[in-house]
């Protein structure tokens, strides 16, 4: 009882610290929006870095890969040092990370220099994901955690809307290299605007330390990975597949901005959902995982029609769980929230690097539909890994 009345009476002292709930999540969106942008900002210049500094397609997909493999090796350690010296120290030190990584990139003579700062910008995403989720679970009240966390994960899709709008405006008239400058000086503005929150590690309860604790990290850990690995390469080949199945090169990139758009407002309207019915998150986060692998069954019939209805259920569902996600993860483990998602977001990097290369593989030798099935399979191996951890948790509803 001790102990719960001095978690309780820590996490109201969290929650009074310095700052209203709108300042939190915007300096942590910015933060967590320019320590992955480095890698979509690749991305989205990749015509000109290919002009500039020769880098390839095949160097472009090595890109992305090493961003998530050097945040896959370095999410474990770096929580260790969020639960020692707290997450804003953490979050400052990975927006400062990102920034001189960005200032760096605007520099790159080659693009194995532009490569090598790609890996080192990995690891300073790594340090900044378990540490806003600290931050989130301290300083947000409990009532508004589920919207909360929704908006920490829009970071992804918020990074890739700006690397495209950076091309158009100013890639294409002050040149890319500015975009890295720019994308930096806001990393630097992220860590400014950090909000300062005075650290005292919670005492972690006995129960949690067990083999079922472990297990379920385990668990969850493998279904962030088989769903980040659909996620990420449905990101990277629908333009591909809908000219596949009969759109031109403009509707095919309009199919992305439709399928982006229903994942940003799912993301966002999930989280509300949370707050607002209080359901059993994990069994949420099951309900939406399935749904969305529909979404991935259906793009792999490869009809135009069935193909927008999977896009938005592939991205409105399928991409859309991972805030609902996280703040599951941080309810069930309040006593350790960093380290505890540390160990499921290197299952989002170590799956982050490998789906796109085990879906290209099947699109080259099998073709995009049976691509899109393996996906399909990724996601249901999700759900089931979901299931088995739902039956270990036992605080798995809304706290």
């Amino acid at each position: 009882m001790a102990a719960s009345v001095t978690e309780s009476e820590t996490a109201g002292t969290d929650r009074r610290q310095g700052g209203r709930t709108g300042a939190v999540l915007l300096s942590v969106g910015v933060v967590v929006t320019v320590c992955v942008m480095p890698v979509f900002l690749v991305g989205g210049l990749a015509v000109q870095l290919r002009q500039s500094l020769g880098l390839s397609e095949a160097l472009l997909g090595v890109a992305a890969s090493v961003f998530f493999a050097t945040g896959a090796v370095a999410a474990r350690p770096f929580a260790t040092l969020t639960d020692r010296f707290g997450p804003s120290l953490a979050m400052r030190l990975s927006a400062v990370g990102s920034a001189a990584c960005l200032f760096g990139m605007s520099l790159a003579p080659s693009s194995t220099w532009l490569l090598a700062i790609v890996a080192l910008a990995g690891v300073t995403n790594s340090l900044c994901q378990p540490a806003s989720n600290e931050l989130l679970m301290r300083r947000i009240p409990p009532a508004k955690l589920g919207f909360a966390f929704a908006v920490k994960q829009s970071a992804i899709p918020a990074s890739t809307l700006a690397a495209g709008l950076a091309v158009p405006a100013v890639a294409l008239t002050l040149g890319w290299r500015w975009v890295f400058v720019i994308a930096g000086v806001l990393a630097v503005v992220g860590a400014v605007c950090v909000p300062r929150l005075r650290w005292t590690r919670r005492p972690r309860r006995r129960r949690e330390r067990g083999k079922s604790s472990g297990a379920l990290l385990a668990l969850l850990s493998i279904a962030t990975g088989f769903g980040a690995a659909a996620a990420n390469a449905m990101g990277a080949f629908v333009t591909v597949s809908a000219v596949g199945v009969g759109f031109d090169e403009g509707h095919a990139g309009l199919m992305l901005a439709i399928g982006s758009a229903a994942g940003l407002a799912s993301r966002l309207g999930a989280g509300a959902l949370a707050d607002w019915r209080r359901p059993n998150l994990l069994r949420m986060v099951t309900t939406m995982v399935v749904i969305g692998s529909v979404g991935f069954l259906l793009i792999a019939m490869s009809h135009p029609a069935l193909f927008i209805v999977g896009l938005i259920l592939g991205f409105g569902s399928g991409w859309a769980w991972q805030g609902v996600f996280n703040f599951a993860v941080a309810a069930r483990f309040p006593d350790r929230v960093a380290s505890a998602t540390a160990v499921t977001q290197t299952g989002v990097f170590v799956g982050g690097a490998a789906g796109p290369m085990v879906f290209g593989v099947m699109a080259g030798q099998f073709g995009t539909p049976a691509a899109w099935l393996t996906g399909f399979v990724m996601m249901v191996f999700t759900a089931l890994a979901l299931l088995l951890a739902q039956r270990l948790s036992r605080r798995a509803a809304y706290p």
